[in-house]
Protein backbone atom coordinates (compact mmCIF):
# COMPACT_ATOMS: atom_id res chain seq x y z
CA UNK A 1 0.00 0.00 0.00
CA UNK A 2 1.48 3.26 -0.98
CA UNK A 3 1.95 6.49 1.36
CA UNK A 4 -0.34 9.25 1.34
CA UNK A 5 0.36 12.06 -0.21
CA UNK A 6 -1.17 14.20 1.81
CA UNK A 7 0.83 13.09 5.21
CA UNK A 8 4.19 14.06 3.19
CA UNK A 9 2.50 17.30 1.95
CA UNK A 10 1.50 18.21 5.61
CA UNK A 11 4.73 17.44 7.11
CA UNK A 12 6.71 19.36 4.19
CA UNK A 13 4.47 22.33 5.60
CA UNK A 14 5.57 22.17 9.20
CA UNK A 15 8.73 24.17 10.21
CA UNK A 16 8.33 22.06 13.51
CA UNK A 17 12.11 20.57 14.45
CA UNK A 18 12.52 18.09 17.30
CA UNK A 19 14.92 17.11 19.58
CA UNK A 20 16.73 20.04 18.52
CA UNK A 21 19.37 19.85 21.54
CA UNK A 22 20.05 15.90 21.29
CA UNK A 23 19.67 12.91 23.18
CA UNK A 24 19.59 14.33 26.36
CA UNK A 25 21.99 13.64 29.48
CA UNK A 26 23.17 10.36 29.54
CA UNK A 27 22.75 9.72 32.97
CA UNK A 28 18.89 10.75 32.59
CA UNK A 29 18.74 8.52 30.52
CA UNK A 30 20.36 6.04 32.43
CA UNK A 31 17.72 6.26 34.97
CA UNK A 32 14.56 6.45 32.50
CA UNK A 33 16.03 3.18 31.51
CA UNK A 34 15.97 1.48 34.85
CA UNK A 35 12.46 2.72 35.44
CA UNK A 36 11.06 1.74 32.36
CA UNK A 37 11.75 -1.80 33.44
CA UNK A 38 9.57 -1.24 36.59
CA UNK A 39 7.01 0.62 34.96
CA UNK A 40 6.58 -2.12 32.37
CA UNK A 41 5.54 -4.96 34.77
CA UNK A 42 2.23 -4.52 35.92
CA UNK A 43 3.41 -6.29 39.46
CA UNK A 44 5.96 -3.88 40.36
CA UNK A 45 4.18 -0.48 38.18
CA UNK A 46 0.58 -1.00 40.55
CA UNK A 47 2.50 0.27 44.10
CA UNK A 48 3.86 3.63 42.45
CA UNK A 49 0.64 5.14 42.61
CA UNK A 50 -1.81 4.73 45.71
CA UNK A 51 -5.48 4.07 45.22
CA UNK A 52 -5.54 7.26 47.31
CA UNK A 53 -3.61 9.37 45.03
CA UNK A 54 -4.86 13.29 45.98
CA UNK A 55 -6.90 14.79 43.06
CA UNK A 56 -8.15 18.47 43.22
CA UNK A 57 -10.58 20.09 41.65
CA UNK A 58 -10.25 23.93 40.75
CA UNK A 59 -13.40 24.58 39.07
CA UNK A 60 -16.52 23.30 38.31
CA UNK A 61 -19.32 24.49 35.70
CA UNK A 62 -22.19 23.42 33.27
CA UNK A 63 -21.64 24.33 29.65
CA UNK A 64 -24.36 23.19 26.60
CA UNK A 65 -25.75 20.17 28.72
CA UNK A 66 -22.67 19.49 30.29
CA UNK A 67 -20.88 19.46 33.55
CA UNK A 68 -17.42 20.74 32.84
CA UNK A 69 -14.53 19.52 36.09
CA UNK A 70 -10.87 21.28 36.14
CA UNK A 71 -8.49 20.24 37.69
CA UNK A 72 -5.27 19.06 38.81
CA UNK A 73 -2.55 17.07 41.06
CA UNK A 74 1.43 16.19 41.36
CA UNK A 75 2.36 13.87 38.78
CA UNK A 76 3.39 10.69 40.71
CA UNK A 77 6.79 10.83 38.13
CA UNK A 78 8.05 13.72 40.01
CA UNK A 79 8.21 11.08 43.50
CA UNK A 80 10.07 8.52 41.81
CA UNK A 81 12.66 10.37 39.50
CA UNK A 82 13.07 13.37 40.71
CA UNK A 83 15.06 16.34 38.87
CA UNK A 84 14.30 14.79 35.50
CA UNK A 85 10.89 17.16 34.83
CA UNK A 86 11.11 20.95 34.22
CA UNK A 87 9.28 22.98 37.22
CA UNK A 88 6.83 23.83 34.89
CA UNK A 89 5.59 20.02 33.67
CA UNK A 90 5.21 18.79 37.32
CA UNK A 91 2.26 19.62 37.64
CA UNK A 92 -0.63 17.53 35.70
CA UNK A 93 -3.69 19.50 34.90
CA UNK A 94 -7.15 18.03 33.26
CA UNK A 95 -11.00 18.47 32.60
CA UNK A 96 -13.40 16.03 33.11
CA UNK A 97 -17.05 16.32 30.59
CA UNK A 98 -19.70 15.01 32.51
CA UNK A 99 -23.80 14.65 31.31
CA UNK A 100 -26.09 16.73 33.78
CA UNK A 101 -27.87 12.91 33.97
CA UNK A 102 -25.88 9.51 33.68
CA UNK A 103 -28.05 6.94 31.01
CA UNK A 104 -27.92 3.78 32.29
CA UNK A 105 -27.08 4.31 36.31
CA UNK A 106 -25.53 2.65 37.60
CA UNK A 107 -23.29 2.28 34.79
CA UNK A 108 -21.27 5.78 34.27
CA UNK A 109 -19.00 5.25 31.81
CA UNK A 110 -16.27 7.53 31.43
CA UNK A 111 -12.65 7.06 29.02
CA UNK A 112 -9.71 9.58 29.41
CA UNK A 113 -8.31 10.67 26.21
CA UNK A 114 -4.82 11.69 25.59
CA UNK A 115 -3.18 14.21 23.86
CA UNK A 116 -1.79 13.50 20.04
CA UNK A 117 1.19 15.30 19.15
CA UNK A 118 0.31 19.19 18.83
CA UNK A 119 -2.56 18.95 20.47
CA UNK A 120 -2.27 21.69 23.10
CA UNK A 121 -4.97 22.49 25.88
CA UNK A 122 -8.15 21.24 25.75
CA UNK A 123 -10.30 22.59 23.26
CA UNK A 124 -9.87 20.24 19.96
CA UNK A 125 -10.25 16.77 21.83
CA UNK A 126 -13.33 18.06 23.64
CA UNK A 127 -14.74 19.48 20.48
CA UNK A 128 -14.09 16.56 18.15
CA UNK A 129 -14.66 13.80 20.77
CA UNK A 130 -15.97 14.62 24.23
CA UNK A 131 -18.71 16.16 23.19
CA UNK A 132 -20.03 14.10 20.12
CA UNK A 133 -19.09 10.79 22.21
CA UNK A 134 -21.70 12.16 25.39
CA UNK A 135 -24.46 13.35 22.89
CA UNK A 136 -24.35 10.00 20.67
CA UNK A 137 -23.06 7.39 23.09
CA UNK A 138 -23.45 8.73 27.31
CA UNK A 139 -19.40 8.39 27.67
CA UNK A 140 -18.03 11.04 29.99
CA UNK A 141 -14.25 12.15 29.10
CA UNK A 142 -11.34 12.84 31.33
CA UNK A 143 -9.39 15.19 29.36
CA UNK A 144 -5.36 15.30 30.59
CA UNK A 145 -2.85 17.85 29.44
CA UNK A 146 0.41 16.11 27.81
CA UNK A 147 3.63 17.26 29.59
CA UNK A 148 5.18 19.49 27.59
CA UNK A 149 2.30 20.72 26.42
CA UNK A 150 0.32 23.70 26.70
CA UNK A 151 0.24 25.13 30.59
CA UNK A 152 2.96 22.09 30.95
CA UNK A 153 5.07 23.79 28.38
CA UNK A 154 8.56 24.85 29.36
CA UNK A 155 9.54 28.41 28.89
CA UNK A 156 12.02 28.07 26.24
CA UNK A 157 10.15 25.18 24.33
CA UNK A 158 8.61 25.86 21.19
CA UNK A 159 5.19 24.86 20.16
CA UNK A 160 5.57 20.86 20.48
CA UNK A 161 9.51 20.64 19.37
CA UNK A 162 10.70 18.24 22.28
CA UNK A 163 14.38 19.72 23.09
CA UNK A 164 15.39 16.24 24.18
CA UNK A 165 15.25 12.67 22.93
CA UNK A 166 14.87 11.58 26.83
CA UNK A 167 11.63 14.36 27.13
CA UNK A 168 9.81 11.89 25.37
CA UNK A 169 10.38 9.27 27.44
CA UNK A 170 9.51 11.67 30.35
CA UNK A 171 6.16 12.26 28.64
CA UNK A 172 5.76 8.80 28.27
CA UNK A 173 6.30 7.68 31.74
CA UNK A 174 4.61 10.63 33.17
CA UNK A 175 1.49 9.73 31.19
CA UNK A 176 1.23 6.06 32.12
CA UNK A 177 1.27 7.18 36.36
CA UNK A 178 -0.91 10.04 35.85
CA UNK A 179 -3.76 7.94 33.87
CA UNK A 180 -3.12 5.35 36.62
CA UNK A 181 -3.75 8.13 39.42
CA UNK A 182 -7.25 9.45 37.67
CA UNK A 183 -8.27 5.99 36.95
CA UNK A 184 -7.85 5.42 40.80
CA UNK A 185 -9.59 8.51 41.35
CA UNK A 186 -12.92 7.67 38.73
CA UNK A 187 -12.82 4.69 40.82
CA UNK A 188 -13.50 6.41 44.14
CA UNK A 189 -15.83 8.71 42.37
CA UNK A 190 -17.75 5.85 41.39
CA UNK A 191 -17.57 6.03 37.62
CA UNK A 192 -17.41 2.66 35.30
CA UNK A 193 -16.51 1.04 32.96
CA UNK A 194 -13.20 2.69 32.62
CA UNK A 195 -11.34 2.90 29.21
CA UNK A 196 -8.62 4.97 27.64
CA UNK A 197 -7.97 6.05 23.96
CA UNK A 198 -5.94 8.40 22.18
CA UNK A 199 -4.97 9.42 18.56
CA UNK A 200 -1.82 9.29 16.75
CA UNK A 201 1.25 9.79 20.16
CA UNK A 202 -2.28 9.66 21.89
CA UNK A 203 -3.06 6.65 21.27
CA UNK A 204 0.39 5.09 22.01
CA UNK A 205 0.82 6.53 25.28
CA UNK A 206 -2.98 5.40 26.01
CA UNK A 207 -1.35 1.69 25.26
CA UNK A 208 0.96 2.47 27.24
CA UNK A 209 -1.23 3.30 30.80
CA UNK A 210 -3.66 0.56 29.65
CA UNK A 211 -0.99 -1.79 30.16
CA UNK A 212 -0.20 -1.18 34.18
CA UNK A 213 -4.31 -1.19 34.94
CA UNK A 214 -4.36 -4.04 36.95
CA UNK A 215 -8.62 -4.27 35.73
CA UNK A 216 -10.63 -4.93 32.58
CA UNK A 217 -10.31 -1.41 30.65
CA UNK A 218 -11.59 -0.27 27.25
CA UNK A 219 -8.42 0.63 25.11
CA UNK A 220 -9.10 2.13 21.68
CA UNK A 221 -5.43 3.49 20.20
CA UNK A 222 -6.41 5.36 17.07
CA UNK A 223 -3.31 5.40 14.35
CA UNK A 224 -0.83 4.29 16.65
CA UNK A 225 0.73 1.05 16.56
CA UNK A 226 3.63 -1.05 19.17
CA UNK A 227 6.31 1.45 19.20
CA UNK A 228 7.69 4.81 18.11
CA UNK A 229 10.78 4.04 16.37
CA UNK A 230 8.64 3.31 12.87
CA UNK A 231 7.66 6.78 13.69
CA UNK A 232 11.43 8.91 14.03
CA UNK A 233 12.94 6.43 12.02
CA UNK A 234 11.23 6.01 8.89
CA UNK A 235 7.50 7.63 8.37
CA UNK A 236 7.75 11.32 7.45
CA UNK A 237 8.26 12.34 11.03
CA UNK A 238 12.24 11.12 10.72
CA UNK A 239 12.30 14.47 8.55
CA UNK A 240 11.65 16.33 11.49
CA UNK A 241 14.91 15.34 13.15
CA UNK A 242 18.22 16.53 13.59
CA UNK A 243 20.27 13.84 12.63
CA UNK A 244 23.52 15.62 12.35
CA UNK A 245 22.72 16.91 16.13
CA UNK A 246 22.08 13.42 17.02
CA UNK A 247 25.12 11.77 15.27
CA UNK A 248 27.47 14.26 16.90
CA UNK A 249 26.72 13.93 20.02
CA UNK A 250 26.55 9.79 19.86
CA UNK A 251 30.20 9.90 18.58
CA UNK A 252 31.66 12.77 20.90
CA UNK A 253 30.57 11.33 24.33
CA UNK A 254 31.36 7.48 24.65
CA UNK A 255 29.09 6.63 27.24
CA UNK A 256 26.22 6.44 24.52
CA UNK A 257 28.09 3.85 22.52
CA UNK A 258 29.47 1.86 25.27
CA UNK A 259 26.93 2.08 28.22
CA UNK A 260 23.93 2.99 27.20
CA UNK A 261 23.83 1.04 23.82
CA UNK A 262 24.50 -2.20 26.30
CA UNK A 263 21.24 -1.12 28.03
CA UNK A 264 19.02 -1.37 25.34
CA UNK A 265 16.61 -4.05 25.20
CA UNK A 266 14.17 -4.24 21.90
CA UNK A 267 11.55 -6.64 20.85
CA UNK A 268 12.36 -5.89 17.14
CA UNK A 269 16.26 -6.94 17.40
CA UNK A 270 14.80 -10.25 19.05
CA UNK A 271 12.51 -11.02 16.44
CA UNK A 272 14.90 -9.76 13.81
CA UNK A 273 17.61 -12.49 14.92
CA UNK A 274 14.91 -15.29 15.65
CA UNK A 275 14.31 -14.73 11.71
CA UNK A 276 17.26 -14.51 10.68
CA UNK A 277 18.43 -17.95 13.22
CA UNK A 278 15.40 -19.50 10.95
CA UNK A 279 16.53 -18.21 7.87
CA UNK A 280 20.23 -19.62 7.83
CA UNK A 281 19.07 -22.88 9.56
CA UNK A 282 16.23 -23.74 6.34
CA UNK A 283 19.21 -22.60 4.34
CA UNK A 284 21.85 -24.91 6.00
CA UNK A 285 19.60 -27.68 6.41
CA UNK A 286 17.96 -27.95 2.35
CA UNK A 287 22.03 -27.78 1.47
CA UNK A 288 22.91 -30.41 3.53
CA UNK A 289 20.27 -32.83 2.05
CA UNK A 290 21.56 -31.74 -1.12
CA UNK A 291 24.82 -32.60 -0.46
CA UNK A 292 24.14 -35.66 1.47
CA UNK A 293 21.99 -37.08 -1.42
CA UNK A 294 24.93 -35.56 -4.27
CA UNK A 295 27.37 -37.90 -2.22
CA UNK A 296 24.64 -40.53 -1.57
CA UNK A 297 24.57 -40.64 -5.68
CA UNK A 298 28.18 -40.44 -6.12
CA UNK A 299 28.74 -43.39 -3.82
CA UNK A 300 25.69 -45.53 -4.89
CA UNK A 301 26.48 -44.87 -9.07
CA UNK A 302 29.93 -45.39 -9.14
CA UNK A 303 29.38 -46.42 -13.37
CA UNK A 304 27.85 -44.28 -15.98
CA UNK A 305 25.85 -45.60 -19.18
CA UNK A 306 27.30 -46.25 -22.13
CA UNK A 307 23.75 -45.66 -24.04
CA UNK A 308 24.03 -42.30 -22.81
CA UNK A 309 27.47 -41.38 -23.42
CA UNK A 310 26.96 -42.51 -26.76
CA UNK A 311 24.36 -39.93 -27.08
CA UNK A 312 26.05 -37.19 -25.58
CA UNK A 313 29.21 -37.95 -27.67
CA UNK A 314 27.32 -37.43 -30.64
CA UNK A 315 25.52 -34.38 -29.65
CA UNK A 316 29.00 -32.89 -28.70
CA UNK A 317 30.57 -33.68 -31.98
CA UNK A 318 27.31 -31.89 -33.89
CA UNK A 319 28.60 -28.00 -33.86
CA UNK A 320 27.28 -25.96 -30.83
CA UNK A 321 25.75 -23.34 -33.11
CA UNK A 322 23.35 -20.77 -30.70
CA UNK A 323 24.65 -22.70 -27.52
CA UNK A 324 25.60 -20.34 -24.46
CA UNK A 325 28.62 -20.04 -22.88
CA UNK A 326 26.25 -21.85 -19.47
CA UNK A 327 25.02 -24.40 -22.10
CA UNK A 328 28.40 -25.16 -23.09
CA UNK A 329 29.58 -25.49 -19.68
CA UNK A 330 26.55 -27.41 -18.73
CA UNK A 331 27.39 -30.11 -21.53
CA UNK A 332 30.84 -30.79 -20.05
CA UNK A 333 29.48 -31.62 -16.32
CA UNK A 334 29.11 -35.47 -17.75
CA UNK A 335 26.83 -37.31 -18.60
CA UNK A 336 23.51 -39.04 -16.64
CA UNK A 337 22.77 -43.17 -15.45
CA UNK A 338 21.75 -45.57 -18.03
CA UNK A 339 20.96 -48.80 -18.30
CA UNK A 340 24.37 -49.98 -19.37
CA UNK A 341 27.33 -49.11 -17.49
CA UNK A 342 30.49 -48.57 -18.83
CA UNK A 343 33.98 -49.49 -16.33
CA UNK A 344 36.07 -47.12 -14.16
CA UNK A 345 38.42 -46.89 -17.33
CA UNK A 346 35.83 -46.49 -19.96
CA UNK A 347 34.54 -43.74 -17.86
CA UNK A 348 37.83 -42.23 -16.97
CA UNK A 349 38.70 -42.29 -21.15
CA UNK A 350 34.95 -40.86 -22.35
CA UNK A 351 35.49 -37.53 -19.78
CA UNK A 352 39.19 -36.97 -20.84
CA UNK A 353 37.89 -37.43 -24.55
CA UNK A 354 35.49 -34.83 -23.61
CA UNK A 355 37.53 -32.28 -21.87
CA UNK A 356 40.51 -33.01 -24.86
CA UNK A 357 37.79 -33.24 -27.65
CA UNK A 358 35.81 -30.21 -27.40
CA UNK A 359 34.59 -28.99 -30.30
CA UNK A 360 35.78 -24.77 -31.43
CA UNK A 361 32.62 -23.58 -33.56
CA UNK A 362 31.76 -21.23 -30.63
CA UNK A 363 35.47 -19.37 -30.76
CA UNK A 364 36.63 -20.96 -27.48
CA UNK A 365 40.24 -22.17 -26.88
CA UNK A 366 40.38 -26.01 -27.51
CA UNK A 367 43.02 -28.66 -27.09
CA UNK A 368 43.18 -31.45 -29.73
CA UNK A 369 42.71 -34.81 -29.23
CA UNK A 370 46.01 -37.05 -28.22
CA UNK A 371 47.71 -38.65 -31.41
CA UNK A 372 48.86 -41.82 -29.69
CA UNK A 373 47.75 -44.20 -27.62
CA UNK A 374 50.66 -43.16 -25.11
CA UNK A 375 49.16 -39.88 -24.98
CA UNK A 376 45.60 -40.99 -23.98
CA UNK A 377 47.13 -43.66 -21.15
CA UNK A 378 48.59 -40.47 -19.60
CA UNK A 379 45.95 -38.24 -20.41
CA UNK A 380 43.71 -41.08 -18.76
CA UNK A 381 46.08 -40.83 -15.60
CA UNK A 382 46.28 -37.68 -15.07
CA UNK A 383 42.30 -36.84 -14.91
CA UNK A 384 42.28 -40.05 -12.63
CA UNK A 385 44.99 -38.44 -10.72
CA UNK A 386 42.77 -35.11 -10.75
CA UNK A 387 39.17 -37.34 -9.36
CA UNK A 388 41.10 -39.12 -6.62
CA UNK A 389 42.27 -35.62 -6.05
CA UNK A 390 38.64 -34.59 -5.77
CA UNK A 391 37.09 -37.19 -4.14
CA UNK A 392 39.35 -36.34 -1.29
CA UNK A 393 38.72 -33.16 -0.77
CA UNK A 394 34.89 -33.87 -0.75
CA UNK A 395 34.86 -36.64 1.51
CA UNK A 396 37.29 -34.41 3.62
CA UNK A 397 34.99 -31.48 3.88
CA UNK A 398 31.95 -32.87 3.93
CA UNK A 399 29.69 -32.13 7.14
CA UNK A 400 26.58 -33.62 8.18
CA UNK A 401 24.88 -30.93 9.10
CA UNK A 402 26.49 -27.40 8.38
CA UNK A 403 28.08 -27.95 5.21
CA UNK A 404 27.37 -26.42 1.51
CA UNK A 405 26.73 -27.80 -1.75
CA UNK A 406 30.15 -28.78 -3.07
CA UNK A 407 30.45 -26.57 -6.49
CA UNK A 408 31.92 -28.67 -9.42
CA UNK A 409 35.90 -27.47 -9.38
CA UNK A 410 36.68 -25.24 -12.70
CA UNK A 411 39.28 -25.73 -15.15
CA UNK A 412 41.14 -22.58 -14.07
CA UNK A 413 41.09 -24.70 -10.42
CA UNK A 414 42.15 -27.87 -12.20
CA UNK A 415 45.18 -25.89 -14.14
CA UNK A 416 46.20 -24.66 -10.86
CA UNK A 417 46.41 -27.86 -8.75
CA UNK A 418 48.54 -29.52 -12.20
CA UNK A 419 51.22 -26.72 -11.70
CA UNK A 420 51.98 -28.24 -8.29
CA UNK A 421 52.62 -31.84 -9.66
CA UNK A 422 55.21 -33.23 -11.96
CA UNK A 423 54.86 -32.91 -15.44
CA UNK A 424 53.77 -36.10 -17.28
CA UNK A 425 56.73 -37.14 -19.48
CA UNK A 426 53.93 -38.53 -22.23
CA UNK A 427 51.83 -35.24 -21.41
CA UNK A 428 50.44 -33.22 -24.54
CA UNK A 429 52.41 -29.96 -24.80
CA UNK A 430 49.19 -28.54 -26.72
CA UNK A 431 47.25 -29.59 -23.46
CA UNK A 432 49.50 -27.96 -21.22
CA UNK A 433 49.57 -24.58 -23.55
CA UNK A 434 45.78 -24.57 -23.73
CA UNK A 435 45.29 -25.23 -20.14
CA UNK A 436 47.73 -22.12 -19.51
CA UNK A 437 45.72 -19.66 -21.83
CA UNK A 438 42.35 -20.46 -20.32
CA UNK A 439 43.93 -19.80 -16.54
CA UNK A 440 45.51 -16.22 -18.04
CA UNK A 441 42.10 -15.56 -20.10
CA UNK A 442 40.71 -16.33 -16.70
CA UNK A 443 43.07 -14.30 -14.39
CA UNK A 444 42.09 -11.09 -17.15
CA UNK A 445 38.64 -11.78 -16.21
CA UNK A 446 38.72 -11.84 -12.37
CA UNK A 447 41.24 -8.84 -12.95
CA UNK A 448 38.42 -6.77 -14.82
CA UNK A 449 35.69 -8.13 -12.47
CA UNK A 450 37.81 -6.95 -9.62
CA UNK A 451 38.44 -3.14 -11.16
CA UNK A 452 34.74 -2.53 -11.83
CA UNK A 453 33.73 -3.73 -8.57
CA UNK A 454 36.20 -0.97 -7.11
CA UNK A 455 34.60 1.58 -9.69
CA UNK A 456 31.34 1.07 -8.33
CA UNK A 457 32.35 1.38 -4.73
CA UNK A 458 31.84 4.18 -2.87
CA UNK A 459 34.78 6.15 -1.48
CA UNK A 460 36.23 4.99 1.76
CA UNK A 461 35.21 8.60 3.35
CA UNK A 462 32.03 8.02 1.82
CA UNK A 463 31.28 4.34 3.74
CA UNK A 464 32.45 5.94 7.00
CA UNK A 465 29.76 8.75 6.87
CA UNK A 466 27.34 5.74 5.63
CA UNK A 467 28.24 3.80 8.60
CA UNK A 468 28.11 7.17 11.31
CA UNK A 469 24.83 7.89 10.03
CA UNK A 470 23.36 4.35 9.95
CA UNK A 471 24.72 3.92 13.56
CA UNK A 472 23.17 7.33 14.93
CA UNK A 473 19.84 5.79 13.17
CA UNK A 474 20.28 2.17 14.62
CA UNK A 475 20.73 3.86 18.25
CA UNK A 476 17.87 6.07 17.58
CA UNK A 477 15.91 3.10 16.63
CA UNK A 478 16.92 1.00 20.03
CA UNK A 479 16.33 3.59 22.24
CA UNK A 480 12.66 4.29 21.14
CA UNK A 481 12.03 0.43 21.50
CA UNK A 482 13.33 0.49 24.69
CA UNK A 483 11.00 3.24 26.24
CA UNK A 484 7.93 2.44 23.57
CA UNK A 485 7.57 -0.95 22.18
CA UNK A 486 4.76 -2.53 23.88
CA UNK A 487 6.28 -5.78 23.78
CA UNK A 488 8.69 -4.49 27.03
CA UNK A 489 5.46 -4.11 28.64
CA UNK A 490 2.76 -6.26 30.13
CA UNK A 491 0.14 -7.36 28.23
CA UNK A 492 -3.60 -5.66 29.12
CA UNK A 493 -5.59 -7.93 31.45
CA UNK A 494 -8.40 -8.15 28.70
CA UNK A 495 -7.54 -8.11 24.91
CA UNK A 496 -10.83 -8.72 23.33
CA UNK A 497 -12.00 -4.89 25.38
CA UNK A 498 -9.12 -3.93 22.46
CA UNK A 499 -9.93 -1.93 19.39
CA UNK A 500 -7.41 -0.63 17.02
CA UNK A 501 -7.92 2.08 14.48
CA UNK A 502 -5.35 1.75 12.02
CA UNK A 503 -4.91 3.80 8.56
CA UNK A 504 -3.64 2.04 5.44
CA UNK A 505 -1.69 4.46 4.28
CA UNK A 506 -0.44 5.84 6.89
CA UNK A 507 3.24 8.04 6.62
CA UNK A 508 3.54 8.89 9.86
CA UNK A 509 3.14 5.18 11.30
CA UNK A 510 4.78 2.78 8.99
CA UNK A 511 4.12 -1.00 10.18
CA UNK A 512 6.54 -2.64 7.99
CA UNK A 513 8.76 -4.79 9.00
CA UNK A 514 7.78 -4.42 13.06
CA UNK A 515 5.59 -6.66 15.12
CA UNK A 516 2.07 -5.51 15.03
CA UNK A 517 -0.15 -5.31 18.12
CA UNK A 518 -2.15 -7.94 17.07
CA UNK A 519 0.68 -9.82 17.15
CA UNK A 520 1.31 -8.97 20.69
CA UNK A 521 -2.10 -8.74 21.85
CA UNK A 522 -3.84 -11.99 21.12
CA UNK A 523 -8.05 -10.87 20.69
CA UNK A 524 -8.05 -7.97 19.87
CA UNK A 525 -9.29 -5.93 16.77
CA UNK A 526 -8.24 -4.49 14.33
CA UNK A 527 -9.83 -2.26 12.26
CA UNK A 528 -8.40 -0.29 9.11
CA UNK A 529 -9.73 2.71 7.12
CA UNK A 530 -8.38 3.55 3.56
CA UNK A 531 -6.66 6.79 4.12
CA UNK A 532 -3.42 8.32 5.54
CA UNK A 533 -2.98 9.86 9.22
CA UNK A 534 -3.81 13.06 8.14
CA UNK A 535 -6.79 12.31 6.18
CA UNK A 536 -7.73 9.80 9.14
CA UNK A 537 -8.11 12.97 11.27
CA UNK A 538 -9.83 15.05 9.37
CA UNK A 539 -12.51 13.07 8.19
CA UNK A 540 -12.53 9.46 10.01
CA UNK A 541 -13.57 11.39 13.74
CA UNK A 542 -16.64 8.80 13.76
CA UNK A 543 -15.11 5.96 12.88
CA UNK A 544 -12.85 6.42 16.14
CA UNK A 545 -15.86 7.58 17.84
CA UNK A 546 -17.76 4.39 17.20
CA UNK A 547 -14.80 2.17 18.03
CA UNK A 548 -14.98 3.73 21.32
CA UNK A 549 -18.55 2.97 22.00
CA UNK A 550 -17.94 -0.83 20.72
CA UNK A 551 -15.40 -1.35 23.31
CA UNK A 552 -17.18 0.39 26.02
CA UNK A 553 -20.36 -1.93 25.13
CA UNK A 554 -18.38 -4.96 24.71
CA UNK A 555 -16.42 -4.22 28.77
CA UNK A 556 -20.18 -3.86 29.81
CA UNK A 557 -21.91 -7.00 28.26
CA UNK A 558 -18.77 -9.14 29.44
CA UNK A 559 -18.82 -7.59 33.32
CA UNK A 560 -21.32 -5.69 33.88
CA UNK A 561 -24.67 -8.26 33.88
CA UNK A 562 -25.99 -7.47 37.15
CA UNK A 563 -27.24 -3.83 36.71
CA UNK A 564 -27.61 -3.84 40.86
CA UNK A 565 -24.46 -4.26 41.36
CA UNK A 566 -21.63 -1.92 41.68
CA UNK A 567 -19.34 -2.01 38.91
CA UNK A 568 -15.89 -2.05 40.83
CA UNK A 569 -17.56 -5.16 43.10
CA UNK A 570 -18.03 -6.68 39.25
CA UNK A 571 -14.92 -6.84 38.52
CA UNK A 572 -13.95 -7.82 41.75
CA UNK A 573 -15.64 -11.42 41.37
CA UNK A 574 -14.80 -11.76 37.82
CA UNK A 575 -11.07 -11.29 38.82
CA UNK A 576 -11.21 -13.41 41.79
CA UNK A 577 -12.65 -16.29 39.89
Amino acid sequence: MSMSRLDQLYRRLLLTKFFTHGWGKPENLKRLFAFRKILSNRETCQHLVPADYPIYIDKEYKDNGARILEGHFTSPFVHHLPGIMPKEVETASFQVILPDQWRSPPLKPICIHLAGTGDHYFWRRRFFTARPLLKETGIASILLENPYYGTRKPKKQLRSSLHNVSDLFVMGGALVLESLALLHWCEREGWGPLGLSGISMGGHMASLAATNWTKPISLIPCLSWSTASCVFTEGVMSGAIPWQTLQEQFFENSVYQEEIRQLITSPEDQRRKAYDMGQQFVKDYSNSILHMESMHQHSTHPQIKKSTLVKQSIEHKKPSRGKTNLELDADMKGPKVSDTFLTPDEYLSHMNSEIIDKPSSTGDLTVNKPSSTGDLTAAQQQSSAHLSHCSNKLSSSASPLHSSIVEPMSLSSLVQESKLEPDRPNESIKQKQHMNMTAESESLGLKFAQSKSRLMKPTVAGEQVKDLQQEALDFMRGVMDECTHLGNFSVPVDPELIIIVSAKQDAYVPKEGVLGLDDLWSGCEVRHVNDGHIGAVLWHQSVFRKAISDAFERQIIKYYQNPGQQPSESIKQVNSH
